[in-house]
């Protein structure tokens, strides 16, 4: 299918190059330019179009205000900036805005992938199932503002973990859970923690900002209905597969990666947590289902709702304004063929971490996925890591 992308600078020597240099790409791009904002916007009103590509200065109309104005008007556009300067705390202030950002020149093969990228999670998460699935649930939870709180603490050049423990104490409920977690028998600690700043740090930044953003969701959740479903055995499952994916990540990719994949693997669940607590009744009849006919949980969730607990939990970070790395780790964890790309991301991380733990739940290890990315001959390593501990690892 041709896609119709949109460039936008107010620069036209800029719009010149661009259509010069992405020239290959006229069979697969239907292109259109625009030399500011207001213009893209009439372009946009006369013809849909499926990608925005925009610079962010330019003058009447900023980078910004245009992003803004069609994530609220035209949603399913794939929303992506090209800029020749682009601060760290531009990048941030992007992130809720912006699918992806570029520097120019930007190398025309890395252009493509990411649109292509961006294209494949827009379809898988604007699925008319997932949808109406999404309709029934009524109001989703917004998006933490202790989360942005906090991920401005990280940005700030005297940011500690101790000032993160202070905006975390603020909040009573959010507290309590972290500090019960802190305290859990599994960490094995042998003096307790008594406050916030001590917790976010046992717990480390990664576990913290995950149970900083399912904090909405976790105030709607009754544990009564669902029984024997565990909130508690869910989150464990998710520290677990937290921690291979970022041993796996580490091992790959380095340090940097195993971050980001720790993360995906906290937050790879959240699904199942938006269902059970706005859809108590409808998800109790999906875990009957997969006891009673002994069917993975997640071809259960399909036949019971339409859609399943890795779309509704990607579809919620994705309105969250999170990474779109993280958000396709989420979506296509149990899934990871439908991803196009052909590099180490997150979701190799921890589709291998959660096929590891536990097959029972979305079934084994895509062997085609890891042949396309090179990585066929990783499995019996990726097992050493599960199962050799912290030393195995290097980053747990």
């Amino acid at each position: 299918m041709t896609l119709r992308v949109l460039f936008v600078d107010d620069e036209p020597n800029i719009l010149d190059g661009l259509r010069r240099t992405l020239r290959p790409l006229r069979r697969e791009w239907d292109m259109r330019f625009a030399g500011g904002g207001a213009e893209a916007l009439t372009v946009m009103a006369a013809e849909p179009v499926d990608v925005l590509v925009t610079d962010m200065r330019m003058p009447g109309m900023d980078g910004d205000e245009l992003l803004a104005r069609v994530r609220r008007q035209h949603p399913l556009v794939v929303r992506m900036v090209l800029t020749g300067q682009c601060t760290r705390e531009a990048v941030l202030r992007l992130v809720p805005l912006a699918h992806g950002v570029f520097s120019k020149p930007c190398d025309p093969d890395v252009l493509t992938a990411a649109v292509r990228r961006a294209c494949a999670l827009r379809d898988l998460l604007h699925s008319p199932p997932l949808l109406a699935l999404v309709g029934r649930l009524g109001s989703l939870p917004t998006p933490p503002v202790l989360y942005t709180r906090i991920l401005a603490e990280l940005e700030r050049p005297d940011g500690s973990i101790a000032e993160i423990g202070k905006v975390v104490a603020g909040d009573v409920g959010l507290s309590a859970k972290l500090m019960q977690m802190a305290n859990s028998s599994m960490l094995g600690l042998r003096r307790p923690v008594p406050t916030p700043a001590q917790a976010v740090q046992v717990l480390g930044i990664e576990t913290t900002k995950a149970l900083v953003l399912v904090s909405e969701v976790l105030t709607r959740y009754d544990p009564v209905p669902l029984r024997p479903f565990s909130i508690d055995d869910m989150w464990d499952h998710s520290r677990a597969v937290a921690t291979l994916a970022g041993r796996i990540a580490h091992a790959e990719a380095g340090s940097g990666a195993a971050a980001e994949a720790r993360l995906a693997g906290l937050l790879h669940d959240v699904g199942r947590l938006a269902l059970a607590s706005q859809q108590p009744e409808s998800y109790k009849a999906v875990l009957g289902a997969a006891g009673r006919d002994g069917a993975q949980l997640i071809a259960a969730e399909r036949e019971v709702l339409g859609a399943t607990h890795a779309e509704v939990g990607a579809y919620l970070l994705g309105l969250w304004g999170l990474p779109p790395a993280l958000v396709e780790a989420v979506a296509l964890h149990h899934d990871p063929t439908r991803c196009p790309d052909s590099g180490f991301v997150p979701l190799v991380a921890v589709h291998a971490a959660e096929a590891l733990l536990a097959p029972d739940e979305g079934g084994p290890l895509s062997a085609e996925y890891l042949e396309r990315l090179g990585l066929g001959d990783r499995l019996a390593r990726w097992a050493e890591l599960r199962d050799g501990g912290e030393q195995a690892g290097g980053g747990g």
